[in-house]
């Protein structure tokens, strides 16, 4: 694989994680309950985190004088406005899942190509992307608790 298709990888994943699921959630501020508004913040807090790992990407494509796109939100997601966290809480963690897959599996090709830069940095924004799929995890069972209870 040429550099030129590296950076296109790494330009990849940046659009995945810069518009996931994750960050639509974030911006859209779904309806939770009162009493679930920390669960909420949790999940902001956790699209804060994939965002610094997107700055960590575009750093390294800075460095490497790459034009980068952006991207944008895929337009499914628009049918997915007005709904609960609860409600969208089972494809929030699927689609985080998806995008760690993607993670892995470019820090692999990286690493085939002999970009030890970037599959090195694919490696560490992999550990934190799976942290928040647990922490998603985590939190819909917390909000399903909390839903129960009431």
């Amino acid at each position: 694989m040429a550099l030129q298709d590296n950076e296109i990888l790494l330009n990849n994943v940046l659009i995945d994680m810069a518009h996931s699921f994750l960050q639509y959630v974030a911006e859209s501020c779904p309806w939770v309950r009162l009493e679930a508004h920390s669960v909420e913040d949790q999940v902001k807090v956790l699209a804060a985190r994939q965002r610094q790992d997107v700055a960590e990407i575009v750093d390294l494509l800075t460095e490497r004088e790459h034009n980068i796109d952006f991207g944008s939100f895929p337009t499914e997601y628009t049918d997915l406005q007005f709904l609960s966290l609860l409600g969208i809480m089972n494809l929030l963690v699927q689609s985080q899942e998806a995008v760690s897959q993607r993670i892995a599996d470019a820090g692999i090709s990286l690493s085939s190509a002999g970009d030890s830069d970037g599959a090195e940095l694919m490696r560490q924004i992999e550990v934190r992307q799976k942290e928040s799929v647990t922490a998603l995890k985590e939190l819909h069972q917390e909000l399903s608790r909390m839903t129960a209870n009431t």
